[in-house]
């Protein structure tokens, strides 16, 4: 740690694990990323499934011995570039053992490639503590999680994060990949059982903006061929959710089986929906997590990875990977392994409310814009940046509805759900207010999958806004976890406190399905373009990806400088251009409900 108002852990072991200097570190990750994503074009056509992953198990070691097998996770964490903003990661404790699962006390980890915050306000949610102790200063060493918290076995352990690398290891991947709004959650998993740690990946698992990180190698110091033979097992496990894994067997055996829990139980979120594998799912609208296997290596094989044969061989049962002859079959070595875990709508349930919540819940409706200050739209050409495209968004939910009077009645429950929301989240007491679900509950095309962004403003002036374009799942629960995330985890602002929400004016959009533009130059795109209507994606398949809502036409009118701006935020030169299908471009529609 630095002096008590900056709380930055500093790197541990930059110069050991991985390179010191800056130029050589990036040098080295961009070497790995690039052999990464030679061989996964090397894959067949929907080997795996597309987008970002939500999860991924990704080795330790030395950068040098595992990077290569960590950057096939990591490449593909790339698609998520400008949605994740946040990466919980959790590794194993080597040096300073613990009971349960260990916070620290910091507020941001430094590395040679700069410095991450850390998302303090979801930590304090984790703990069970109010939204006024959200202050890491503040916490006592070994302070353990309320009783009604949702991760119980929560704590926070200064001494077990002072010179751990399992989580440090993984952030220079992390920011290369994701870019510099990342936030992260530390966390170091010791002696916990599979529910334990999975509650605490529950309490922190989040929407599209999020990512769950867990660190762990395999086996230890066996001959390179016994090693195999104990990783191959081990990961055949692993794809077959077999938990729990033997510390033995893999060094992060903790953090791994708080996964595996996780992708057999499933997640249950904030407004009462739930993320499950289970034949038993719930009649409200459920999630697949799909579990892959990617690569593996161990020390002893240079680096050379080698793919899932169930990836190179869709067709084919097998799952372990084909490995090369190994350089020396008695070395003792150490296992590595990636594996990534994606996140799909599996279908859509209905359920009634009650009717005795109907009072109730029209008062929260009526009342949600009584005390409006005004409409003006918020033009958030940042916070856009953190949204992301799909290829597999269900239905476009413009909401536009079949006239007027529906519309406006989309527009009142939209922005009701969004103010319930930001009042439970702020610990705002009313006796009228009802569960969110009870409004979900209450419209059939708030439980279809939908997208939005949540944008509040106070005084006309920008106070957060956070959304995404990945129509992943039902639209009611996406317009209450974004008015909760513009509350509290836009980067760019401190959280809204309890006294400022009658301040606050909220718009709510909800975003059309995007569509392939067939533009192949960038004179094409923007001749193309529809000022005013027009939300553009770009993306150039190597992590540069931007995007913008319609609303930033209005202080970007003409369509070359609207393209020169968001080809600057995906990282790429605003001179750039191009033909043919280099950088693919979507377009979508919004329709914006405000007070």
């Amino acid at each position: 740690m630095t002096n008590p108002t900056e709380r930055i852990r500093r790197a541990a072991v930059a110069g050991a694990f991985y390179p010191a200097d800056p130029r050589e570190l990036r040098a080295m990750i961009d070497r790995q990323l690039d052999h990464a994503r030679t061989l996964l074009k090397s894959l067949p056509v929907h080997a795996l499934p597309q987008g970002a992953p939500k999860a991924v198990i990704v080795p330790h070691a030395g950068y040098v011995y595992s990077g290569t097998t960590a950057a096939l996770a990591y490449a593909l964490l790339e698609r998520g570039r400008g949605t994740i903003r946040r990466a919980v990661i959790v590794g194993p404790t080597h040096r300073v053992a613990v009971r349960g699962v260990a916070m620290c006390r910091a507020t941001a980890f430094a590395t040679p490639l700069g410095t991450v915050s850390i998302d303090v306000t979801s930590e304090a949610r984790a703990l069970g503590l109010s939204a006024a102790e959200t202050e890491p200063s503040a916490w006592r060493n070994d302070m353990r999680a309320t009783d009604d918290s949702p991760a119980p076995a929560l704590l926070v352990n200064e001494p077990t994060h002072a010179r751990e690398h399992a989580v440090e290891v993984q952030i220079p991947f992390l920011q290369t990949v994701l870019g510099p709004d990342l936030q992260i959650v530390p966390l170091n998993a010791g002696d916990a059982s599979p529910a334990e740690v999975g509650d605490v990946l529950r309490a922190l698992w989040g929407g599209p903006e999020t990512v769950i990180v867990i660190s762990s190698d395999l086996s230890h110091y066996h001959p390179n061929e016994v090693a195999r033979a104990f990783d191959d097992r081990t990961i055949d496990r692993i794809v077959a959710l077999d938990e729990p894994i033997h510390p033995n067997y893999a060094c992060g055996a903790y953090p791994v089986n708080g996964l595996l829990d996780v992708c057999r139980r499933g997640v249950h979120t904030a407004v009462g929906q739930s993320v499950s594998t289970s034949a038993q799912a719930p009649s409200s609208p459920s999630f697949n997590l799909d579990l892959r296997f990617l690569g593996c290596c161990t020390s002893g094989d240079d680096g050379e990875v080698a793919l899932s044969h169930a990836l190179l061989n869709p067709s084919d049962t097998a799952v372990l990977a084909r490995r090369p002859v190994p350089l020396d079959p008695n070395e003792p070595v150490v296992g590595y392994a990636s594996f990534a875990v994606w996140q799909t709508v599996s279908d859509t349930g209905t359920s009634s409310a009650s009717q005795s919540s109907s009072h109730s819940l029209n008062h929260v409706i009526n009342s949600a814009t009584a005390g409006a200050h005004g409409s003006g739209i918020a033009n958030d050409d940042d916070s856009a940046s953190r949204a992301d495209s799909s290829d597999h968004a269900d239905s476009d939910n413009a909401g536009s509805g079949t006239g007027r009077t529906d519309n406006a009645d989309r527009a009142r429950t939209a922005i009701a759900l969004a103010r319930l929301s930001l009042r439970r989240y702020l610990g705002i007491e009313d006796p009228d207010d009802v569960d969110p679900q009870t409004i979900v509950d209450e419209h059939d095309w708030l439980r279809e999958p939908g997208a939005s962004f949540v944008t509040l403003t106070e005084g006309g002036r920008l106070r957060g806004c956070i959304g995404t374009l990945e129509a992943y799942r039902p639209l009611g629960r996406d317009i209450a976890d974004h008015a909760i995330d513009a509350a509290s985890r836009d980067p760019r602002f401190r959280p809204i406190t309890a006294s400022e929400y009658p301040l606050l004016d909220v718009e709510v959009s909800v975003l059309g399905k995007p569509e392939p533009m067939r533009a192949t130059s960038r004179d094409e795109l923007e001749s193309e373009l529809r000022p005013g209507e027009d939300g553009l994606i770009i993306n150039d398949g190597r992590g540069h990806r931007a995007t913008f809502l319609p609303q930033v036409w209005d202080d970007l009118p003409d369509p070359h400088d609207f393209v020169s701006h968001l080809l600057a935020k995906s990282g790429l030169p605003s001179t750039t251009t191009w033909t043919g299908s280099r950088i693919q471009c979507h377009r979508y529609s919004v329709t914006a409900y405000k007070e």
